[in-house]
């Protein structure tokens, strides 16, 4: 009754796999998992060739990169059931009884389980900016997910019907990295298709690089300019509100002119041992500000 769909770039993913086989198979229920590589490269295919020879896993390797909207999509030609349970690939699965809460939604048109973030921080000090943004930032807790179904939805885990995916789909027009998951967000409240909370989450294992996270960053802005100058209604994303606050307030250009100067400041404390979040928060503001203007 429920297609397990993986999307795997570069992370391997045999524990996830096989932590989601044992739980399948001791519910009876029907199941299926399928894994489709994302043209990752040679040494995470090998990592990953025990999952391939699986015969329980319908893995699949595409030859290039599509994207992190294209390759979702791609789960609609290939799925079998009418359930579609999708789980990011550089994640954990720390709950015994995981699948079998999936399995009881499925009255439900979408739901979402939540992600957090191993209370522990990394050993590698470089990943310290990531590792607190997941935990300050994206690890909500249930209450607030409950009251803010639409905003805290994420791509990285949760159930949808086949029908309505078909429907609604990921924007294709999203290329890179960042906010596929908002614009599926907008599209299913624009449609009044709730979202339904469990608490349920997957760990997020797959801490980047500070160098990474900035860049992914960058990435994540560039499709939200793009949004925007598509005239989408994305006002209710945080930098966006933050963005339109201070140009209320028409402080737009004391930022703007100082702007090219700090934003190295501002990236040189971010990739130290004690990245400020508040600074990330500035840092982020200044680059939408100056992709805006095209400088």
């Amino acid at each position: 009754m429920i297609s397990i769909c993986v999307p795997v770039y570069n992370f391997n993913v045999v524990d996830l796999i096989n932590t989601i086989l044992h739980q399948g198979r001791k519910s009876e229920k029907p199941f299926e998992i399928i894994c489709i590589d994302d043209g990752s490269n040679k040494e995470t295919l090998k990592l990953n060739s025990e999952i391939s020879s699986n015969k329980s896993v319908n893995y699949q390797i595409l030859k290039r990169n599509i994207g992190r909207s294209k390759i979702r999509n791609l789960f609609l030609e290939i799925s079998n059931y009418e359930n579609l349970l999708f789980i990011d690939c550089d994640c954990s699965i720390q709950n015994g009884n995981f699948l079998e809460k999936y399995f009881e939604q499925l009255d439900n048109s979408v739901v979402y389980g939540g992600r957090k973030h191993h209370n522990k921080p990394p050993k590698n000090k470089n990943k310290k900016l990531r590792w607190l943004y997941g935990i300050k930032k994206e690890d909500q807790n249930f209450n607030y997910r409950v009251e803010n179904p639409y905003h805290s939805f994420r791509s990285n885990n949760f159930l949808i019907k086949k029908e309505i995916l078909s429907q609604i789909r990921f924007n294709e027009n999203i290329k890179t990295y960042g906010h596929e998951d908002t614009l599926l967000s907008i599209e299913l409240k624009k449609n009044k298709i709730d979202i339904y909370q469990i608490n349920n989450p997957i760990y997020h294992d797959g801490i980047e690089d500070n160098s990474v996270f900035l860049e992914k960053t960058k990435s994540a802005i560039k499709n939200l300019v793009l949004l925007e100058r598509s005239e989408l209604d994305i006002s209710s994303v945080k930098l966006i509100k933050t963005y339109n606050l201070i140009n209320k307030l028409k402080l737009m250009w004391l930022i703007f002119s100082f702007s090219k100067t700090i934003s190295k400041l501002l990236e040189r404390q971010l990739l130290s041992s004690r990245p400020s979040l508040r600074i990330f928060d500035l840092y982020k503001l200044i680059y939408f500000l100056r992709e805006k203007q095209n400088v």
